[in-house]
């Protein structure tokens, strides 16, 4: 072998190895990861913000009509229970319960629960339940024999419908003062139905849950005003007195005029 191929072969192979060498992988740092993870969890915030501004954007806020279809229903009712409304008389009241109380809150929570907002989802949509189930125990419908419940049975009923209003309660707390105050009055107003069941007293049963289902009606309707009121105006015309900027719902991402958490 010629000296000449000893020195092209040895070229060659050095050639090959710093060709290698600037493809193989480098090894990362620290800072590197870690700019590297910052970048990951950036775009999997974007994907996720864009995916909740276009289902926001597609079904729009559904809130006001979760509110308002609560208060028509919770206000009649909590005056039927407060005697000032005789509900004998009132014929139109079965069609309130079912299209406001049931039909509204139920499409309201599914609406909302397309939107991935969880807390307004599980509001309307227990409330909007429990309407619709209440109306069998309150008018004593014969359908598969509902409304002819023992006391034990309209009691754990109405315990059931109480411990779902807990985690409600708590959540409220991530959303502003007026959810608060409407599931806790909510809260109340399935306390004292089932104190007033187990105690069999009339009145117990019938003006302080009445008083307490008013107060989370007036409440709603203002909710439902608030909620028109501001997103018309693009301002925050009415308070809603937020205890978290950064809540659930919150308008701010679509409307950075508004302030309103929504």
């Amino acid at each position: 072998m010629s000296i000449v191929q000893l020195k092209s072969s040895s070229m060659t192979v050095n050639e090959d190895q710093k060709l290698k060498g600037t493809l193989l992988p480098q090894e990362e740092t620290p800072n590197q990861n870690k700019n590297i993870n910052n970048i990951k969890e950036l775009l999997f915030k974007l994907e996720h913000d864009l995916l909740i501004i276009n289902r926001i954007d597609y079904f729009g806020n559904t809130i006001p009509i979760g509110a308002f279809c609560n208060a028509v229903t919770f206000i009649i009712s909590g005056f039927v229970r407060c005697h000032v409304l005789n509900k004998e008389k009132i014929e139109f009241l079965e069609g309130i319960v079912i299209i406001f109380g049931g039909l509204g809150q139920i499409t309201s929570g599914f609406l909302e629960f397309l939107k991935a907002r969880s807390y307004s989802a599980l509001l309307y949509l227990t409330l909007g339940f429990y309407c619709i189930t209440n109306l069998f125990v309150e008018f004593d419908y014969d359908i598969f024999d509902i409304g002819k419940g023992e006391k034990r049975e309209i009691t754990l009923y109405l315990w059931t419908w109480f411990l779902l209003m807990i985690p409600l309660i708590l959540a409220s707390f991530k959303i502003n003062a007026f959810f608060l105050i409407q599931t806790g009055s909510t809260f109340l107003f399935f306390l004292f139905r089932w104190v007033g069941e187990i105690s069999e007293k009339e009145g117990l049963y019938d003006y302080t849950s009445g008083i307490f289902q008013l107060i989370a009606g007036f409440v709603s309707f203002y909710i439902f005003a608030y909620q028109l009121i501001d997103m018309e105006w693009q301002s925050e015309t009415l308070p809603c007195i937020a205890f978290d900027k950064g809540n659930d719902i919150d308008y701010d991402i679509l409307r950075p005029i508004s302030s309103t958490p929504q």
